[in-house]
């Protein structure tokens, strides 16, 4: 891959990690705490936030890790034990678990954007790179994007 090539690369990722805190924003805060806990637990856009501001403060742990040099953990396959444990959070509201989802995405960014352009495909410590590991965090944001689309019943804006 061409400097250039990597260049652009990671300005996608960038653009699309922040775009989805973005959406968040425009779909989840302004609606009522009622609409967005309505249905079945473990259903509701509530839940879909929980569990992305839980993958992001574990991805955003395994990229620390990684750049203190141990092996980057892939967050999203569930092979560890760890990566299922959920953060607690019964009394915040879901603008306040969007908030510490938007926090964690902005240590996630300022650690990407810190890093050497060669770190991101350095497989020294691990098949799984930095880009391939940021690049499925942010296939794993597109997906529950649509399903708050789904729960909200409302069109995608992307």
């Amino acid at each position: 891959m061409s400097e250039q090539q990597s260049a652009n690369g990671q300005q996608r990722l960038f653009n699309g990690l922040i775009a989805t805190y973005r959406e968040l924003n425009l779909k989840v805060r302004p609606q009522p705490e009622a609409r967005l806990s309505l249905g079945r637990s473990g259903e509701t856009v509530r839940d879909v936030i929980i569990e992305l501001r839980d993958i992001e403060l574990r991805f955003s742990q395994a990229l620390k890790d990684r750049l203190t040099g141990a092996a980057m953990a892939d967050v999203l396959a569930g092979e560890d034990a760890s990566t299922q444990l959920e953060i607690p959070s019964p009394d915040d509201t879901t603008s306040e678990v969007l908030s510490q989802f938007g926090t964690a995405r902005e240590s996630t960014l300022a650690m990407l954007q810190q890093m050497p352009p060669e770190t991101w495909d350095d497989q020294s410590l691990g098949e799984l790179t930095i880009r391939d590991a940021t690049d499925s965090l942010l296939a794993n944001d597109a997906e529950h994007l649509e399903q708050i689309v789904t729960l909200l019943g409302s069109p995608s804006g992307s």
